[in-house]
């Protein structure tokens, strides 16, 4: 507000800050410099990143239904509740169990990316100067989530950087379709009612 948007009216602030808080989905237009943006409003817009649009919709990243079945989830289970429910309705356990493996699958895959990125981008350079991990960091989830927006670090790309954004543009836009069919492909082969003796484990 008092950063990037300084020179602005407030009607611009608000404008520009919704407009970015929207585009960080999946348009990938932007109206200021994350470079300039405050650490802070960067790791906001990474955390809208990771969540796309509806199903159905071209945007990547989880979709906004996945995340809201794995908060139901979490707020039952925090209730103690043993199903997931909403609006006097309760959700099936095979969609409550994709969106949780789709969640799972997407958190490792960014961040092992993010791992690989600091290591062929960072790594040659010798010692990391302040500040420079949080743009690769945009970098990845910006490739994963098929958003297109960057911190400017895009052209400074290593061969191989360029080569894991290919990697994770085309794994974010196929990949969780690809896992969502696995997973309901393998659950349709599991409904013939066998099931291994029951151990249980301390968690917490």
């Amino acid at each position: 507000w008092g950063h990037t948007l300084a020179d602005l009216p407030v009607w611009g602030k608000a404008l520009n800050g919704l407009f970015m808080s929207v585009t960080a989905r999946t348009a990938g237009f932007n109206t200021v410099d994350h470079a300039s943006a405050a650490d802070s409003s960067n790791f906001v817009t990474i955390l809208l990143m990771s969540v796309g649009g509806s199903p159905g919709s071209t945007a990547g990243g989880l979709k906004t239904t996945t995340v809201a079945v794995i908060a139901l989830l979490a707020l039952a289970r925090l209730r103690g509740r043993p199903v997931t429910s909403v609006r006097f309705r309760t959700l099936p356990e095979e969609t409550v169990q994709r969106a949780v493996g789709l969640a799972v699958v997407g958190f490792v895959v960014v961040t092992g990316a993010i791992l690989l990125f600091s290591v062929v981008q960072l790594e040659p350079l010798g010692p990391a100067p302040h500040g420079s991990f949080l743009p690769y960091a945009f970098e990845v989830v910006s490739a994963f989530n098929t958003v297109g927006l960057s911190m400017g670090v895009t052209g400074e790309l290593t061969v191989p950087g360029k080569l894991l954004t290919i990697v994770l543009m085309y794994v974010g836009r196929v990949g969780p379709l690809t896992v969502a069919a696995a997973i309901a492909l393998a659950d349709a082969g599991s409904r013939d009612g066998f099931r291994y003796a029951q151990e249980d484990v301390i968690i917490g």
